[in-house]
């Protein structure tokens, strides 16, 4: 009879544990980033497919009183990373070595409870926000902490911070959100990033999924 009720006692324990909830796997929204270890800002426009690993930055990076303009296509999956200089007109392609950041909660992550941003005095004032938090180790035996806030509804991000030996401390803020990805050839990069033959079959090489290219 003991053992039944200590069941039931833990049953009911387990079952009051918030839950994360689930960020859509893709989306688009304008970016604040801010990297502590090199002291750099970045604000951009960014198109995130988790489901791909991929990500589409239009950036303006500003360190100290420099400031410059880049189009970055991140491809985790072909560990390929395209960088078009505004300013320069040109693209490079290099090894992709940084791991993915994965905008979603974590499902070891630890609940932190709910807030809102502004207030809940009155309807309209403020913003209902779920907190969580967790530590993880990379492939590279980084150990990584992160704590993150999401929209209650939809579970969107909003904020994301993380730090860890190798990358430092890193913030981002979200804004003006948007589900799914607008352009569908969004992850597609210039014809000058490209060879003739890559461009040519860009579609079939870009797609979705992305597929291993020849160089």
């Amino acid at each position: 009879m003991n053992a039944i009720l200590l069941l039931c006692v833990v049953g009911f324990v387990a079952a009051q544990q918030p839950q994360p909830c689930v960020t859509p796997q893709q989306w688009e929204a304008n970016l604040f980033d801010y990297s502590e270890p090199n002291r750099f800002m970045v604000r951009g426009r960014l198109s995130y497919d988790a489901t791909n690993h991929r990500e589409r930055l239009l950036e303006e990076v500003e360190v100290g009183n420099d400031r410059e303009y880049y189009d970055v296509i991140a491809l985790f999956d072909l560990q390929t990373e395209f960088i078009y200089n505004y300013k320069a007109h040109n693209c490079s392609r290099q090894p992709l070595t940084r791991p993915w950041r994965d905008f979603g909660i974590r499902p070891d992550a630890r609940s932190f409870g709910e807030a809102y941003i502004g207030t809940s005095a009155l309807p309209g004032l403020g913003l209902l926000v779920t907190m969580w938090g967790t530590n993880h180790t990379t492939p590279s035996n980084d150990t990584v902490r992160t704590f993150g806030t999401w929209t209650y509804r939809a579970c969107l991000p909003v904020s994301f911070i993380s730090h860890s030996t190798q990358m430092g401390r890193t913030q981002s803020s979200f804004f003006d959100i948007v589900a799914g990805i607008s352009d569908p050839n969004v992850f597609i990069p210039r014809p000058e990033c490209l060879t003739a033959k890559e461009y040519a079959m860009r579609d079939t090489i870009f797609g979705t999924p992305a597929k291993k290219f020849t160089k």
